[in-house]
């Protein structure tokens, strides 16, 4: 896990650097912001498969994402990053809870899935908070926009209100997939 933290940290330095000499400050951001949420899981101590699937999910939803735009370029990339959000953050909650209680397997298997929705809520709300403080169109509610990947053609609700009960439903998925995988691994 180091090494992979150590070469995700490499390559976010040389492409901040490679944005600076750009002059696309909001792309380096981005990539500074991207290196320093990669640090999570190994302060925490996060096992190796959601600390690498944590990483990927960082990379996906603020470089790619949203500085390089593939939230409009690719329908299916908002669903994916929050599908694989839900099977890194169950990893997470059993680190805590292993970490802080002596609990039994389920304790610990329900407050990894509690736990990752959890995160996925506050991550909605950091998408809210950003839409209207710094007129980000992270949750796409804003009326013109060059997006319509996040409205189906079926909902009848505005496309913002869809996009957050996607990212809902992707990532309860992510969650109860990994949760099945960590009760055969405890």
């Amino acid at each position: 896990m180091i090494l992979c933290a150590i070469i995700f940290g490499c390559i976010l330095i040389v492409l901040t650097v490679f944005h600076l000499l750009k002059h696309e400050y909001k792309i380096m951001w981005y990539a500074l912001l991207t290196l320093a949420l990669s640090l999570i899981p190994v302060c925490m101590h996060v096992d190796a498969f959601s600390a690498v699937v944590y990483d990927i999910v960082v990379w996906m939803a603020l470089y790619f994402g949203n500085a390089l735009g593939f939230y409009d370029k690719y329908k299916w990339w908002d669903r994916v990053v929050h599908f694989l959000a839900g099977i890194a953050f169950v990893g997470f909650g059993v680190t805590i809870a292993g970490a802080t209680t002596g609990n039994v397997k389920i304790g610990l298997l329900l407050f990894g899935f509690t736990f990752s929705i959890t995160l996925y809520v506050f991550w909605e709300l950091l998408e809210y908070i950003g839409d209207c403080l710094f007129h980000f169109n992270a949750q796409r509610w804003q009326k013109v926009h060059a997006s319509n990947n996040h409205k189906s053609n079926k909902a009848q609700q505005p496309a913002g209100l869809v996009d957050t009960m996607n990212d809902c439903i992707c990532c309860i998925i992510g969650s109860v997939i990994m949760t099945g995988v960590w009760w055969m691994i405890l």
